[in-house]
């Protein structure tokens, strides 16, 4: 089994530890958090042993050899990097990092130090990501797309009471893009490929990061047009269009039904039963990468990962730029 620290102690990071311990490939050892008894407390949940206040401290303790990262977005550069020189394997949440500038530099220091580099996009690893993946590129050409991701973050009533909490803050690299977006361009990128050309159109809140916007993608031959928001509840369903078919899913972060819309059949349900976690499949490929790097099939999957989240990190910075907004990890590199 792997030994695992993990950085953080969101409700993100509880669910990742929770399918960590489902897959069976892993042993939670050590929890960081800024206090003890922040790790502590969520530690002794998945059988940790091992507790820190101290970055430099938690990293150099040899019980581990991947570290998970669910840290505010800014800081994830910099404690990636920490992990990186320490020899530890990285799995860092998504967004992996504020701009391009951080993107290359860590994955650089990743080959270097001959390390893995992951960042935790759940969605792509789902069978039925997949599924849409593999119906899209069957339909002889597609007309247009349209894909919406909206959740109310109950954060948002702390921005509306006149505070700036993480994710909402230009100094810890939030918004409505970098959380939730980030599904979107992910989907977009990996179902239709990278597009021409893009433009975003925020509605931003008092903090200066956007509380929800719209993109549009533009193709050779049609455009995709995002919804993401975080200070509303979006239920439309996504779909692809494609002359007389419809492919019609009720998400794209989480998927559980997928429908086949076409005048001279029948409808037809393609979704599989999600897994038992909606994190079990990731935490599994990632295991299987690290512990089998020799395998060239592992070998390819890694690269493809890596060429997606660097098209996908690419394109966010492209789009909130465009759309006026700047980050403090902007201008300190």
């Amino acid at each position: 089994m792997l030994g695992i620290g993990i950085v953080g102690t969101s409700s993100i990071a509880h669910e990742f530890a929770k399918a960590l311990v489902m897959s069976k490939e892993y042993q939670i050892k050590s929890v960081y958090s800024r206090t003890l008894f922040k790790a502590e407390s969520f530690g002794n949940v998945y059988g940790a042993e091992l507790f820190f206040d101290n970055l430099e401290e938690f990293l150099s303790c040899k019980d581990f050899d991947v570290v998970y990262i669910a840290s505010p977005n800014s800081l994830h550069f910099s404690q990636t990097i920490a992990a990186l020189h320490k020899g530890k394997h990285v799995i860092v949440e998504k967004p992996a990092f504020s701009n391009m500038v951080e993107w290359e530099e860590a994955f650089q220091l990743a080959e270097e130090k001959g390390l893995f580099l992951f960042e935790a996009a759940r969605h792509i690893h789902d069978s039925n990501f997949q599924i849409i993946k593999n119906e899209v590129a069957k339909l002889e050409e597609i007309d247009s797309a349209i894909l919406h991701f909206g959740k109310y973050s109950s954060r948002y009533d702390q921005v509306l009471a006149g505070e700036e909490p993480n994710i909402f803050s230009l100094r810890f690299s939030g918004g409505a893009l970098m959380d939730l977006g980030v599904y979107l361009i992910y989907a977009a990128i990996s179902w239709f490929g990278e597009p021409e050309s893009g433009e975003y159109f925020p509605k931003k809140v008092h903090t200066g990061v956007d509380g929800a916007g719209t993109i549009i993608l533009h193709y050779p031959y049609y455009d995709a047009i995002l919804h993401v928001s975080k200070i509303s509840n979006l239920f439309a369903q996504s779909e692809v269009h494609s002359g007389k078919k419809t492919l019609l899913m009720d998400g794209v972060s989480v998927i559980s039904s997928i429908e086949l819309h076409d005048d001279a059949s029948e409808n037809v349900q393609l979704a599989v039963q999600p897994p038992e976690h909606l994190m079990l499949d990731e935490a599994r490929a990632f295991a299987e990468v690290i512990n089998h790097p020799e395998s060239k099939e592992n070998q390819e999957k890694y690269q493809s990962w890596k060429k997606l989240s660097h098209d996908v990190s690419y394109w966010i910075e492209k789009l909130r730029k465009q759309a006026g907004i700047f980050f403090d990890a902007d201008t300190e590199k």
